[in-house]
């Protein structure tokens, strides 16, 4: 497989303006508009800057497949990533910038009839999406979002040797998911050994940590890495992203049969 550039029929792009207005008016539920947001940032030595927004996409897509009331629009690649900045070639939006963004896409799709729903590949984002769906919630504009990360936690503990420990970024979950999605990009010569120092507040992905701080990744490890790499494989790359795609879908039709009437009490 290759990352996604043209997303075709399913892409919401794709249609004309008329033919967007006849989907958004055509069903009894409105049409989910699939929003996939990400980063393009360092991802440690061995991966490619654009990881997240393309595995993003990628999972989108390909959980879009075959759904005539699900849309993926464009791709927003850029997000909140100045914890990287310290790593050339990442490009960050400041939180308010990209909270706004957020709020004025989402605004305009559900203007337009679809009910949007943030998708997303990069876990510094998860705090400005949840800010955003509440700025919306308050203009009474329905929205809704999710880490496609978030969803896959029981299968990475079951395919990955140390999820606890070998998640994070650039880690064993993103390295396998990237040689499954993207194999080509992946520096398998330059996967880091070793994995992250004693850190806290846990910086690993499914630490669930009830303290919050900001650090910048820099500290945490020098080649900003956090996790395992070594331990990935294209094998458990599959695994990930059929998961990642069958619940993800399973998340949007779920959030569409719930949210998606035409009006809301």
């Amino acid at each position: 497989m290759s990352a996604p550039t043209t997303p075709g029929p399913g892409g919401f792009a794709w249609m004309t303006s008329p033919e967007a207005k006849a989907l958004a008016s055509s069903a009894a539920l409105r049409p989910v508009a699939v929003l996939p947001v990400g980063a393009v940032e360092q991802h440690g030595p061995h991966l490619p800057l654009g990881v997240d927004i393309w595995l993003a996409h990628a999972v989108a897509l390909a959980a879009a497949e075959g759904q005539a009331g699900i849309r993926v629009c464009e791709a927003m690649p850029y997000g909140s990533s100045h914890h990287h900045r310290a790593f050339p070639g990442t490009m960050s939006l400041s939180p308010a910038t990209f909270i706004a963004v957020l709020v004025d896409l989402c605004a305009c799709l559900a203007e337009d009839g679809f009910l949007p729903v943030i998708l997303n590949g990069h876990g510094g984002n998860r705090a400005a999406i949840q800010v955003a769906i509440t700025t919306l919630g308050q203009r009474n504009v329905l929205s809704a979002g999710f880490s496609y990360f978030d969803l896959i936690a029981d299968v990475a503990d079951e395919v990955l040797p140390d999820a606890a420990g070998g998640t994070g970024h650039a880690c064993a979950l993103e390295t396998s998911l990237m040689m499954h999605v993207a194999g080509a990009s992946v520096r398998e010569h330059l996967v880091p050994d070793g994995t992250t120092p004693p850190s806290w507040p846990d910086p690993h992905l499914f630490a669930g940590s009830a303290v919050a701080v900001w650090r910048p990744f820099e500290a945490i490890r020098e080649n900003g890495v956090i996790g395992t790499p070594s331990e990935a494989s294209p094998q458990a790359g599959a695994r990930l992203f059929e998961a990642a795609v069958a619940r993800s879908r399973e998340t949007l039709l779920t959030l569409q049969s719930t949210y998606g009437q035409r009006s809301t009490p």
